[in-house]
């Protein structure tokens, strides 16, 4: 409850020497002061105006661009980004750089030190709320309190199991104020795949493909003929692609794409950059020792999900590929033999994989819609017309849903390819 300000004129103070014209009409005035009383706040009254709400959002969202830095480095922990901020200005900032490593609040607070600056009775904008236990480093919400940190800005609750609001409460108990909320939708969104590993068990379901602008997947197959180009996207959005790879904790295709594409699915970018886990679904075992897939799994870890029973009827092939460095789970499968995909997205999720990248090929991207297991599509788009029957594509017609269409639906240009990505909402 704010405290509020009683303003008391002198001539009110002692109204029995004032004379009987104003005498009589004291309690009119004595009336208007309750009411004035009642409605004047102090200056340690907590009003949030528009100008306090924007300054709030404007340091929360520089907090969210430092929390993306930590992009493939820190799972299966949450990105995190903290600004700290004193009579209007920056004097620290800092985020979760990699896994195991200090969370985003006391790289923040460090960095204020470094610059000299005291954070006693200056705010913290974090993207996700402190968390209050001991794990690989200790509870930032000590460090927060230790520091003098007045009030702490957070933009989302944890929903991991050891935090779940009581970072916040301990914060409150120490007299630290705390506000909840700040640029919510943008930091679940950041997180999407933590929080949905957190309730689930599994990693957030991301279908990537590139098409002509006909819906075409890949040039026809060819006689012969090595003029035909063999990817349909140009150079700048093949490196966006190596950049999400490096950003998911998982790349998965279907063992059509190997058998035909013979794919690395590795990174690839002049930096060096996190390496992804590279994921097969083959429900009869049928990946070939020679792939490049199997002969680099000593450099890049390689998941073979295959149907339980491949690992009794063919013990051979499976022991040569986990000699080869190759890990190998045995899944149950469907009534027609094939993997259960949401059985694969569960043996990823306790590996700890927050977020999987779905690369093909369409028969697998067909099936992970027509389930209801894919969360996120990125399509690459081409400004080309493939002609041929036989060249691939993706077709809905003959799923079992009516359609789907995309939430917060975001576009990029890459030199005449254009990338459309969204959330999927089933009709």
């Amino acid at each position: 409850m704010p405290d509020f300000v009683c303003q008391t004129p002198a001539d009110m103070r002692c109204p029995l020497t004032l004379g009987p014209p104003i005498y009589f009409i004291y309690p009119i005035i004595l009336y208007c002061w309750f009411r004035h009383r009642s409605v004047t706040p102090t200056a340690s009254a907590i009003i949030i105006t528009d100008m306090d709400k924007a300054e709030s959002q404007r340091y929360m969202r520089r907090a969210l661009a430092l929390a993306a830095k930590g992009a493939g480095r820190v799972a299966p922990n949450p990105m995190v980004g903290a600004v700290i901020v004193k009579e209007g200005q920056i004097i620290g900032q800092g985020y979760h750089r990699r896994f195991g490593q200090a969370h985003a609040e006391v790289n923040a607070l460090a960095h204020c030190a470094k610059q000299g600056h005291d954070p006693r009775g200056a705010t913290m904008f974090v993207t996700l709320e402190p968390c209050c236990h001991q794990g690989k480093t200790g509870p930032c919400t000590e460090a927060i309190a230790q520091a003098g940190i007045a009030r702490v800005v957070i933009a989302t609750i944890d929903d991991c199991a050891l935090v779940a609001g009581k970072g916040a409460q301990w914060l409150r108990d120490q007299g630290i104020e705390v506000e909840v909320g700040v640029c919510q939708k943008e930091a679940r969104k950041l997180n999407a795949g933590f929080f949905k590993l957190q309730k689930q068990g599994k990693p957030q379901v991301i279908l990537k493909w590139a098409q002509s602008i006909n819906g075409k997947l890949a040039y026809p197959p060819t006689s012969g003929t090595n003029d035909q180009p063999r990817w349909i996207t140009n150079e700048k959005s093949r490196r966006h692609v190596h950049q999400v790879r490096s950003r998911c904790g998982a790349v998965l295709v279907g063992i059509g794409t190997v058998i035909a594409d013979d794919p690395l699915l590795n990174v690839r970018l002049d930096k060096p950059a996190p390496q992804p886990l590279r994921v097969v679904v083959d429900s009869k075992l049928r990946i070939p020792m020679t792939s490049k897939l199997v002969r680099s799994a000593r450099e890049y870890p390689l998941l073979i999900c295959t149907a339980e029973q491949n690992l009794k009827e063919q013990p051979d092939l499976v022991e040569a590929l986990i000699a080869s460095r190759c890990y190998v789970a045995g899944l149950p499968t469907d009534d027609t033999g094939k993997l259960s995909l949401d059985a694969v997205l569960l043996e990823l999720g306790k590996r700890s994989i927050t977020e999987l990248l779905v690369e093909g090929g369409a028969t697998l991207h067909q099936a992970f819609i027509a389930q209801g297991l894919a969360d996120q599509i990125m399509v690459y788009i081409a400004p080309a017309f493939i002609a041929g029957d036989n060249a691939p594509k993706i077709d809905l017609s003959t799923l079992a849903v009516e359609g789907i269409i995309l939430q917060d639906v975001q576009q990029q240009s890459f030199d005449g390819d254009v990338l459309i990505e969204g959330y999927i909402k089933a009709l």
